[in-house]
């Protein structure tokens, strides 16, 4: 009985310190439009290596919750159920996809492959959902190709290299 009910204390202390992350790496921005630069899929990324699947889903579903109701914890401390539905929204949802891509690509090659493999390929699994989600729900405001050239473009390179900032800090911190 007390296992359990610190495991859930300590899993709602983990979901809050997520969403307090996210947070903070969202207001790390470059504005582009219609899609800002953030670190936002830094701190996803690094929430779906480092937390369960369940975990990793429900601090990233608070998250989006959180601000949909209106708390301005969005990209330039924005909010509202309308950020969900404009040109970044598919993005947001994204998120969600993406951390529960990690954590089975990180099931499926737990005893396969090396961490630093592992954790590479989990990134970028996860980096191509948040892709397709955006770009998909942003060719609906602006057309396929305009969202292939606005939404994802601009965003390989640096994708490319927060993953490999990201892998290679976790690889250090571990030794």
């Amino acid at each position: 009985m007390f296992t359990t009910q610190y495991s859930s204390k300590s899993t709602l202390v983990e979901i809050f310190f997520c969403v307090l992350f996210l947070f903070l790496m969202t207001q790390i921005r470059i504005s582009l439009q219609p899609v800002p630069i953030t670190l936002q899929s830094l701190g996803v990324m690094f929430i779906g290596l480092k937390f369960n699947r369940k975990t990793a889903f429900y601090s990233v579903l608070t998250y989006l919750s959180l601000g949909t109701a209106g708390l301005p914890i969005f990209a330039g401390f924005s909010s509202g159920y309308h950020t969900l539905l404009g040109p970044t929204g598919g993005y947001l949802i994204g998120f969600l996809a993406a951390v529960m891509a990690m954590g089975k690509v990180n099931e499926l090659l737990d005893s396969r492959c090396g961490s630093l493999m592992r954790n590479s390929l989990s990134c970028l699994a996860g980096t191509v959902v948040i892709f397709i989600y955006g770009a998909s729900w942003l060719a609906i405001h602006v057309g396929l190709k305009q969202a292939i050239t606005v939404g994802v473009l601009p965003f390989i390179l640096p994708g490319l290299v927060k993953t490999f900032l990201l892998v290679a800090a976790l690889q250090y911190l571990k030794k």
